[in-house]
């Protein structure tokens, strides 16, 4: 009987403490739902709040503007300081709509105030073309860098090389928006930046010396171009197909003519570095000129390398720094021409390329390739202008790792990880690595082979 009450006692005893669980738990809940309430509340409370004010500055805005036209016409430039508030104010609010329509608004002011050639445009279109970014409208971001384009060639007092450097923004546009718009447009794109390519160089030709060194940057973007042409054409893909009709066909040209095209550049740069007595800078142009060599897989390659180096010693350049230079395989071609070793390298290290030591030597990670899109997946992605970096593009990345042969040649691709971690995009990375070329690795005397070189690989997945 006593064990029976106590059994008793000890089951109300657990039954209590459920009840009170279970009170505490609905009291709690409740106290939870009306905590979420009050944030709900206080949320719509707030964006109430906000639009009120954005309709209220807007307002005021407005008022002061129309006050203004009243008082000295719709096209006094008292009306752009309050019209560059009123964008603000659209811009903080999202509304990007009515911001696109105050910017034009501005843009037509400032044409009538300072003339179809004045540079005060230049800043407004700036704004309307971050703005076109934002509301994804590719063909405006497009008319609006041919706009800043124009006013930097039509104005006299323009010096030559912001005119060749606003001619280059657009090309770089046209060859972002290879990428970012339409892809039944990319040919198109493709032909405006080859197109502009041939303008600036001939602009440059014509104001420059043949042995002016204000040519080679010119000269080498003219190479890179040459290049690039060669990785539509060998698309594997729709757009090699239209490469393939639209370029190569009418021209008559196979992906090695215009490698060798880009070979003929990179020769023309090297003439112009051997008048300038600059021993380190002639070494680093025959290096440049070996990395096209190396493209189009010729023997002579190799040697010119070695020239290179004993080059590089005879213009007294430390000969550990030589080595570590050339111990570094690199992908082909380089996106810029550097005059110096420490430029190259720093230029590597500026996109996480590390060198450390490991138990059987040392550790090579090559750091980020990003490349141009699923179509050109061996080609690296082209610099996009400043005036366009709010791009935010979606990246596949994949953790690569593989082997250089003595060639330049990659063996043995192997993915380590990728996000998105599906078959594919291993499979996309590892067959893009294995299509490119490198400069290969010279260390104690020959050109070896190297094991378990690693890189992220990243590349803008199909639109």
């Amino acid at each position: 009987m006593q064990q029976f009450e106590q059994h008793q006692f000890i089951t109300t005893a657990r039954l209590t403490i459920l009840l009170v669980a279970l009170l505490l738990c609905l009291l709690f809940g409740q106290q939870m739902h009306a905590a979420d309430a009050d944030s709900i509340e206080q949320d719509e409370q707030s964006n109430v709040e906000r639009s009120q004010r954005y309709s209220e500055q807007k307002a005021l805005f407005d008022q002061q503007i129309a006050t203004l036209e009243t008082e000295v016409g719709p096209f006094d430039n008292a009306l752009a300081e309050p019209l560059q508030s009123l964008t603000a104010l659209h811009i903080e609010a999202g509304d990007f709509t009515e911001a696109d329509s105050v910017l034009k608004r501005r843009l037509q002011l400032s044409r009538f105030v300072d003339g179809p050639e004045g540079l005060e445009q230049i800043e407004i279109l700036e704004e309307l073309i971050a703005n076109n970014i934002r509301r994804s409208q590719w063909q405006d971001v497009t008319e609006n860098f041919e706009n800043i384009q124009l006013i930097r060639t039509q104005n006299p007092n323009t010096a030559i090389s912001i005119v060749l450097d606003a001619m280059s923004t657009t090309r770089n546009w046209y060859l972002t928006a290879i990428y970012v718009d339409d892809p039944i447009l990319r040919i198109d794109y493709y032909h405006s930046a080859r197109e502009l390519q041939r303008q600036m160089l001939r602009l440059a030709e014509e104001r420059y010396s043949e042995d002016s060194p204000e040519l080679i940057p010119w000269l080498y973007s003219n190479a890179l171009q040459k290049y690039q042409t060669a990785t539509f054409i060998t698309s594997r893909d729709e757009l090699g197909a239209d490469a393939r009709d639209q370029i190569s066909r009418p021209l008559a040209k196979s992906p090695v003519n215009f490698l060798r095209e880009g070979l003929d550049m990179a020769k023309r740069i090297r003439s112009i570095v051997e008048t300038q007595n600059d021993l380190e800078a002639e070494a680093m142009s025959m290096i440049y000129e070996a990395d096209y060599q190396m493209l189009l897989q010729l023997g002579t390659a190799r040697r010119l390398y070695r020239r290179a180096m004993d080059k590089l010693e005879e213009a007294g350049i430390d000969p550990q720094r030589i080595t570590e230079f050339f111990e570094r395989p690199i992908v082909l071609p380089e996106p810029i021409f550097y005059t110096s070793i420490d430029e190259a390298i720093d230029a590597q290290t500026a996109y996480g390329y590390t060198v450390t030591p490991a138990d059987d030597g040392e550790q090579i990670h090559m750091g980020e390739y990003i490349a141009w899109n699923e179509s050109l997946p061996y080609a690296r992605r082209p610099q996009i202008p400043d005036e366009a970096s709010s791009i935010a593009t979606e990246l596949y990345v994949v953790e690569v790792e593989f082997n250089i042969s003595s060639q330049g040649e990659v063996r043995t691709p192997d993915a380590q990880w990728a996000d998105p971690d599906v078959v594919r995009v291993r499979r996309d990375a590892q067959d893009a690595i294995e299509d490119m070329q490198f400069r290969p690795r010279f260390y104690d005397g020959r050109w070896r082979r190297v094991r378990d070189v690693t890189m992220r690989y990243l590349y803008p997945p199909k639109l």
